[in-house]
């Protein structure tokens, strides 16, 4: 059971599950109606977010939070989307956390100072668009040698491509960072990625 909702935390993860071929259900959870902070949900992940995944491993229960750590943990079960040579790993991992730490934290940012916020500040928005701004730059630069961030398409690029999908949030303009919106487009036309981009079915953040 994935718990998740239309969020880029959340399609990281059914993105992955798409990719791998699983089936899997979706327990829709509201976070615009605050429903991660349900008893039911806080029981599954005591900070109260999704997603969250829950399943029987050899008779075993299961359960995984926070995005980064479901990621790694089925790409190493599936022996997919994370090299096993302990050089490439590093590599992917390291572009990983590029996505989990600066991408998504600072696009998030930049979208409440810019539109969700009720008292707005104009440096707060500043800053978190000028880091956003750095890591499109990294991202763009890293993808002009390469057809992917770590060479080959891996969790980093899953983890990072739901966070590009929203840069209008960030005020940025992705046709000013070509190659990074030349690897979007690569990036969205595959089908798991459709597939999971879609999900919850017909739910949007909007």
């Amino acid at each position: 059971m994935l718990y998740m909702w239309a969020t880029p935390n959340s399609r990281r993860v059914s993105i992955l599950f798409e990719e791998l071929g699983l089936n899997f259900d979706v327990t829709p959870v509201n976070i615009r109606a605050k429903e991660q902070f349900a008893p039911e949900i806080v029981a599954l992940n005591p900070f109260g977010k999704v997603p969250i995944v829950v399943w029987q491993e050899k008779g075993e229960e299961r359960q995984l939070f926070e995005s980064g750590a479901i990621l790694i943990d089925f790409a190493e079960a599936s022996g997919k989307f994370l090299p096993l040579s302990q050089k490439e790993r590093g590599e992917t991992l390291s572009w990983l956390m590029i996505a989990l730490t600066g991408l998504g934290p600072h696009s998030a940012s930049a979208h409440y100072w810019s539109d969700l916020a009720i008292k707005k500040s104009a440096h707060a928005l500043e800053y978190h668009v000028n880091f956003t701004a750095r890591v499109y730059r990294l991202l763009d630069d890293r993808l002009a040698e390469h057809s992917y961030l770590a060479g080959n398409y891996s969790i980093a690029d899953i983890a990072a491509y739901p966070w590009i999908s929203v840069s209008e949030w960030t005020t940025l303009d992705l046709e000013e960072f070509p190659n990074l919106a030349n690897w979007y487009r690569r990036v969205g036309s595959r089908p798991a990625v459709q597939r999971g981009m879609s999900l919850p079915s017909g739910i949007t953040l909007d």
